[in-house]
Parts: structure tokens; C-alpha cells; sequence
């Protein structure tokens, strides 16, 4: 530690903390523009010009000058206002005074500053800029002509989005900021670097004109995507959702989003909300009030009980899943109750639940950074998760983590420094780890002295006893010399952790596949320790909450493709969906369009008029995130607060409410008088919960804890079916989307509309397919066409396509296997 004085206020830091740092923690403000918390100092815009009396005075960037033993440091003093007000006028030099306009006035750091430092005169003149502005890009103008060179949006796309979409280009007076070739913007646009921009140079196209930043009210929450559990504040002004705002301070990322996080939020306003309830009369669907809709729905919940089933969406907050599961098994009396299709939570409710006595991670996302060595099972970690590959990105590059990736393509993980692709055949991922565990053992690595410990070793070791390098090497396609290197690498790194993405793309991610993995972590000792063990990444906002609050099937119910099945058959007389779209996400449309045509009475509760909601007796209009409150679980396990920011639209409700007055007509009285009251009960009831309380989660959240009851259990790797002369279809994740929901909102859809085929660029020359051209794709299940997206990151034999899509839903073609094998034709 490092005590020193800053405007005779004395202060002790750590020995690697900057004076800005230092001043920062004495409360003490530093004006600045080109430095954010994030990323490396830069010292470019020189506003945070400090003097040190040990210096003879000097004026240097707080910024960039670390500290020193018995430093004596004054922040305004008359030169050190005198310099910043000329670095303003320098500035403002070529900066158009265009205030009335620009989208950032009331959120620009050099228009406050100008103010502050009344800088109303300029002592320099010079012709303005006039760079052309980029008004193509539908979510992120650019205006060159606005830029102050502070560098933070080359920063952080290179320093932590590892795109790279930025740059300086030219000298001197010349000097901007330019894109590849100077031409438009081609990125992910996550935004982020729009978050950090000071001015009005990168400006956000949904939002702008929209309303002045002072006007906003402005609501912390949680986002409602994916299970990462980034913090995030919305922008509300006449009960809309506008925007999402930048802090610095909020969350574990420091208020970095993604492009959903950053640009989804408009499904909150969509015109297409439901908001009246519906009933189906003479065939048709017609709106209809309140009472007349839940009694149809409490009088077919009374007379169905066991025949009974709900499938619902791990997006609710863990209050509404509690009080679903109250309903529908104490009440009700069925335990026909699922999620995510019944197998995209399987690793962590079976797999996990079983290995290691609960059904979540013995890690935590803060481990990525803190690990040595980060081994990844698919590319598409950063797709399913992508603030969990900035994460990644952030691992590799600051802290030289070494990144080993198990998949069965390349993606943008594949490209960051010292990252190592081990491709391998699709479907192969249990066998090869299996294979690792094996060279492990045979080879003396792993934790001899713990293992033995550990309930169930000797018979999991037998279980392996045939699962040599050279086994797996002839199925997964990885030569045993390979397999072997990535044993030993693994097995010898101080600190590992393993990342398991989940989600409705991939089926082959289940209960067998996550206790290999936690086999493995085990036997080298990694569980229970910093940076290491294993990070089973859930694929919706709650989908760690679902899976800590059982909603599955846990007596003698049905799981979601029974329910299915049931409903086909008849024995499922009423079906209850909350939130979910199995029309389009659940495997075989045929399939689920069949049962749901089938089942006496199909309730739907959702925002939008679904597919499914289309062949509803009953459609319920419930609320969003944005406007409801309760709490999510993060996938490493932080309960955090959801706040409501806007009243419900129309006469919508939220799904706790319409809950809570089921429950009253189905017994007489609600269940709890709010979701306060809601949260106690869960959390009394439910391992890992029963320390927290919503006061004591403040705004950062806080982590469940659970007891680890560890144990071996044998995971045997089948073999991978082939057939010959087709292709195999892989399904997953695109960037920009989050299962069904991310198709309501504006930005994503504006990035990636629809759905496509991705293939190898010889796979493509053989059928004579060109970039974008539409081509016939046929499995066993159906047929389907698809516009295709050539590459080179697929193996020959290899396609890829992502699951979101209605109009395009590669469920038609595909059923709950791993993989389906396709015939593909122009």
C-alpha cells in the first residue's frame, strides 16, 4: 500500500493505483474524458492535468501516473484550471457547436465541462471539420465531425469486444477515427462503444430525438435475456422504456451489455404486446375481460388436476416461478410441470443436482479472470453469453489466461491470442472428455490424495477404463497426441475452469456431458476453489432460479416432450404455457403442432400472440421485466433485484398477479400479499436462499450459497450415428439473439432478421451455392428453406443454423438428438 496526499487530504491506495485512482477514493473529482474504469489509461484528452509538488510543479495526466510513497499531489490550482481550460478550447477548436441538435446534450462530458470551466470565448480559430456522417447504420450514427480523439471506442472494442472496428486513422489535423477502409460500420454492435463515447460522435439511432437525457427517469434492474445477470439502467419518459444508460459502476461488467442488452429493449414497447386477455369464440380468438377468462382457466385447472400440465419460461423471476409451482403442484395437484423443452436445464437439474448435491455451479463468473487456464466446451460460449466472452476476452488478454476451446467449429473465441481449437466431430464432446480424464489418471496427474475421498471414484474410474486417447481419437476426430497435450495442460495448470454453455440449440449439452465435466474437474482438485471448477452457463435470464426452485417434474409427472406426447394422446386434457413459444423453440414443429391441435384446452400467458398463443382457448397478456418486480438468479448463482420502471401497457398484468389471483379462485384467497412476502416463503424453503433477504441484495446483488456434496458418477459416450452423403445439422445461438424473445425487439432484428444455413465454402462450391442464395434443406422430420451464409469456420460435412426464428424455425427439421443429419438442395 502507497499512503500519499492529494489537495491535503491523505490517502492509502495500493501500490498499482493511479493518482486518478487515489483521488477517486478521497472523493476527490478529477475531470476527465478519454478514461473509463475498464480500460487501460490512455492520457489522450489531458483534462485530468494534476500537479506534483515533488515534481517542481509539473503538470501531469492523473490518469496514466501511478502513484509514489509521500506523493503530494494539488488537482486545481489557477495553471492546472488555466491548462484545462485551454485543452477545452483546443477542443472545441474543430468541435461544432451544434448543443440544440445532438442527441448527447445533457450527457456529453465536454459540454458539461465547458460549462463548469466557463469557457465561453475561444482564443483559436480555425475552420470545422466537415467529414461526411455515417446515417446508413440503423442502430449507430456516426459524426466524426463531433470526435474529441479520446479513443475510447477503438479501446474498447479492441481491449474488451476483441473486434477490433475502430481505429485512428491519418496525422496530424487529419486524425479521426475511422472503420475498415474508412468504410461503414460492420461490427456486432453491441454498443458499447456508443456507451462510452463523451460526446455526440457515436450516438444511438432507436434513441435519438426520442428525449433529452435530464427528462429520463432512470431504473436499475436486470436484463431479461440471457443468464449472464448483467445489471442494467433504463431510460423511462411517459411509461416508455427509450434506452438503456451507461454506468460504469454498475455490476460485476461495469456496465458493459451486449447487443441485446444494449439495443432488445424495445420489445417492452412493441405495438405488438398483447393487452387484453382473449378467449377463442366461433373459432376465432376475441378480446375479452379479466374475470370471464380466469374463470375458464380456474374451472378447467379444477376439473383437469392430474390431467393437468404447464410448461413455462425460465424469463420469470424466481417469486412468479415459486408461486407457479405453488399453483400447479399444491394446488392443482400435478407434477406435469417443465421448462426449456425438458432438456436444456438437464445439466444443471440432473447433472449438476447429482455430482454435487445441487443443481447449480460450484463457480462463479469472477473465477474467468482469476483462472490460468479457461477450458471452453463450443465457440459458442460467446454467442449464448456474450458479456461472459467479453469476460473471456478480458481473461486472455489482461491477465495471459491460457483459452482452450472443445467444439465442433471455430468461432471469434478461436481468434484471441494464444487461443487453441480443438475441432472435433459433432457429438463427440463426452467421449473426448472422457478421454482426458483417462490420460489423467493413467498418467499420474491427477489429485491422488483427494480423490479418494470423493463418494463414487472407484466406481467411475472402471467406468473409463476403455476410454483411451486412442478410443476417442478415432470417434471425435482429435489425434490421441492432442488429446493427451490438453490432459497434461490441463492437469497442470494452477488454476482451471471449465464453461458448459446450456440452451434450446443444444440438445447434446445435458446431464451426461456436465458430469464428465465435473468428473473431471474433480478428479485434479478444482472444486470449491478460486479460478477453478466448472461454470454451467444456463441459457435464459432465470434459468439458474427454475432450476433452484425444481420446476421440473420431480415425483411421477411428466417432462416437457412427455407432456407433449401426453397432449397428443389425450391424457393431458388442459395445457398451461407461461412464456414459452414450443411452436418454435421446442424440437419437431410437426411434432408440437400436432399436440398442441390436439390437447381440450390450451391457456397461454405471454406478451405477444405467440404462435403457440395463436392456437390458444385462452390467451392472458402478461407483463415484462421492465414491468414487474422480484428477483433473477445469475448463472453463478447472484440473486439480484428487478425493479419496475413503467405500469403495465393496456390491461396487461404480471405474471405474479395473475398467479396470485388464480391461486385465490382456486383456494379463496391469494398466496402471498406481494412478492416480498413471496421471496420470504422461497427463501425458507429453498437450499442456498435461506441467508438472503431483498433488503440485504441491495443493488449489487448477492450470491446463494449451497453445501457441495461432491461424488463420481459413470458417464458412458455412445456412438455418434452416421449417414452417408449428408450433412450434419448443427443448431445453436446467433449473436444478437436470446431464444424467441429478442425477435420482438427492434435492434436485434434490424442486425440479423432471419434465419439462415452456414457452411463451408467447399461444402458450398460442390453444391454450386453462392453467399445468400436460398437452398432446400430435408431431414427425416421435414423440409425446410433457408438463405445460406458460406464460411470457413465449419468443417467440411458440417452445417450450422440458429434456433431463434419463426419464419424460418429449424425446428422443423430437427428432433431432441444432438445432431440431425440433412440432405441439402438448391
Amino acid at each position: 500500500m502507497v499512503t500519499l496526499t492529494i489537495d491535503d487530504k491523505q490517502v492509502t491506495v495500493p501500490k498499482d493505483a493511479t493518482i486518478f485512482d487515489a483521488a477517486k477514493q478521497a472523493g476527490i473529482r478529477i475531470p476527465i474524458l478519454c478514461h473509463d474504469k475498464k480500460l487501460h489509461p490512455f492520457g489522450g484528452c489531458r483534462m485530468c492535468l494534476v500537479e506534483v509538488e515533488q515534481m517542481k510543479g509539473r503538470q501531469i495526466p492523473a490518469c496514466t501516473t501511478p502513484v509514489t510513497e509521500g506523493m503530494i499531489v494539488r488537482t486545481m490550482t489557477d495553471e492546472i484550471v488555466k491548462a484545462r481550460k485551454m485543452v477545452l478550447e483546443l477542443l472545441l477548436l474543430k468541435h461544432p457547436i451544434d448543443c440544440p441538435v445532438c442527441d448527447a446534450a445533457g450527457d456529453c462530458d465536454l459540454q458539461n465541462l465547458t460549462y463548469e470551466y466557463g469557457v465561453d470565448t475561444n482564443r483559436f480559430t480555425d475552420e470545422k471539420f466537415n467529414w461526411q456522417i455515417d446515417y446508413v447504420n440503423p442502430l449507430i450514427e456516426r459524426d466524426m465531425n463531433r470526435c474529441v480523439h479520446c479513443g475510447k471506442c477503438a479501446r474498447i472494442c479492441d481491449e474488451i469486444v476483441s473486434f477490433g472496428a475502430y481505429s485512428f486513422i491519418s496525422r496530424g489535423i487529419e486524425a479521426k477515427i475511422g472503420t475498415e477502409f474508412d468504410g461503414p460500420l460492420n461490427c456486432e454492435f453491441c454498443g458499447s462503444c456508443v456507451s462510452v463515447c463523451p460526446v455526440g460522435a457515436l450516438i444511438s439511432r432507436p434513441f435519438k430525438f426520442k428525449a433529452r437525457w435530464w427528462a429520463l427517469n432512470k431504473v436499475k434492474t436486470v436484463c431479461s435475456y440471457c443468464g449472464t445477470g448483467c445489471q442494467l439502467t433504463l431510460g423511462v419518459k411517459d411509461n416508455k422504456v427509450l434506452t438503456t444508460i451507461y454506468d460504469e459502476n454498475q455490476g460485476f461488467h461495469n456496465g458493459q451489455l451486449c447487443t441485446r442488452g444494449r439495443w432488445g429493449y424495445q420489445f417492452v414497447n412493441s405495438s405488438k404486446r398483447l393487452t387484453t386477455p382473449l378467449i377463442r369464440k366461433g373459432g376465432t380468438l376475441q378480446p375479452a375481460n379479466w374475470d370471464e377468462a380466469l374463470s375458464l382457466v380456474t374451472d378447467r385447472l379444477k376439473t383437469s388436476k392430474e390431467a393437468a400440465a404447464t410448461l413455462v419460461t425460465p424469463r420469470l423471476t424466481n417469486e412468479e416461478l415459486y408461486l407457479l409451482k405453488r399453483v400447479i403442484k399444491d394446488v392443482v395437484g400435478s407434477d406435469s410441470i417443465d421448462h426449456s423443452g425438458g432438456y436444456a436445464h438437464a445439466a444443471l437439474t440432473a447433472g449438476a443436482k447429482e455430482s454435487l448435491g445441487f443443481p447449480g455451479s460450484p463457480s462463479v463468473i469472477a473465477d474467468i479472470q482469476k483462472s490460468e487456464l479457461l477450458l471452453v466446451i463450443k465457440t459458442d460460449a460467446y454467442e449464448t453469453h456474450p458479456v461472459i466472452g467479453f469476460e473471456i476476452n478480458l481473461a486472455v488478454k489482461r491477465q495471459g489466461t491460457a483459452l482452450r476451446i472443445l467444439s465442433d467449429k471455430k468461432g471469434k473465441l478461436s481468434r484471441l491470442p494464444g487461443a487453441q481449437t480443438y475441432v472435433h466431430a459433432p457429438g463427440a464432446e463426452l467421449a473426448l472428455v472422457n478421454a482426458l480424464a483417462k490420460t489423467i489418471v493413467d498418467e499420474g496427474l491427477h489429485d491422488a490424495s483427494g480423490v479418494g475421498a470423493i463418494k463414487g471414484f472407484d466406481a467411475w474410474l472402471k467406468s473409463i477404463e476403455n476410454c483411451t486417447a486412442e478410443q476417442a481419437a478415432s470417434q471425435c476426430g482429435v489425434t490421441a497426441d492432442t488429446i493427451k497435450a490438453v490432459a497434461r495442460e490441463y492437469a497442470a495448470a494452477g488454476k482451471a475452469l471449465i464453461m458448459l454453455p446450456l440452451g434450446m440449440g443444444y440438445s447434446g449439452h445435458g446431464k451426461d456431458l456436465a458430469q464428465a465435466l465435473i468428473n473431471l474437474a474433480l478428479l485434479t482438485g478444482r472444486i470449491g476453489k478460486e479460478g477453478c471448477g466448472v461454470l454451467i452457463m444456463g441459457e435464459k435470464n432465470n434459468s439458474q432460479g427454475a432450476a433452484d426452485l425444481a420446476i421440473h417434474p420431480t415425483t411421477n409427472g411428466l417432462d416437457a416432450q412427455a407432456i407433449l406426447t401426453g397432449c397428443a394422446a389425450g391424457n393431458v386434457k388442459t395445457l398451461y404455457v407461461v412464456g414459452e413459444n414450443p411452436v418454435v423453440s421446442y424440437p419437431n414443429r410437426k411434432q408440437v403442432e400436432a399436440a398442441l391441435d390436439a390437447v381440450d384446452f390450451l391457456v397461454v400467458q405471454d406478451l405477444f400472440l405467440t404462435e403457440t398463443a395463436a392456437k390458444a382457448d385462452v390467451v392472458l397478456p402478461a407483463c415484462s421485466f421492465a414491468e414487474k418486480e422480484g428477483t433473477f438468479t445469475s448463472l453463478g448463482g447472484a440473486v439480484q433485484r428487478v425493479n419496475r420502471a413503467i405500469t403495465p401497457l393496456g390491461d396487461s398484468r404480471s405474471d405474479f398477479d395473475i398467479l396470485n389471483e388464480l391461486h385465490a379462485r382456486l383456494t379463496g384467497q391469494p398466496a402471498y400479499a406481494n412478492q416480498k412476502a413471496a421471496f420470504v416463503d422461497l427463501a425458507a424453503t429453498t437450499p442456498g436462499y435461506t441467508e438472503l433477504t431483498l433488503e440485504g441484495l441491495g443493488d449489487a446483488g448477492a450470491v446463494r450459497v449451497n453445501k457441495c456434496a461432491a461424488s463420481f458418477v459413470p458417464v458412458v459416450a455412445g456412438t455418434t450415428a452416421t449417414e452417408a452423403g449428408k450433412f450434419a445439422l448443427l443448431t445453436g445461438s446467433a449473436l444478437n439473439h436470446s431464444g424467441t424473445l429478442s425477435l420482438y425487439g427492434e435492434g436485434p432484428m434490424l442486425v440479423c432478421p432471419e434465419g439462415y444455413l452456414e457452411l463451408n465454402k467447399d461444402d458450398a462450391a460442390k453444391l454450386s451455392v453462392s453467399e445468400g442464395e436460398t437452398v432446400t434443406v430435408k431431414s427425416a422430420t421435414g423440409e425446410l428453406r433457408l438463405k445460406t451464409k458460406v464460411s470457413t469456420r465449419l468443417p467440411q460435412g458440417v452445417v450450422f443454423a440458429p434456433y431463434h426464428f419463426a419464419e424460418s424455425s429449424i425446428n422443423s427439421v430437427t428432433d431432441a438428438t444432438a445432431i440431425t443429419w440433412v440432405s441439402i438442395s438448391k
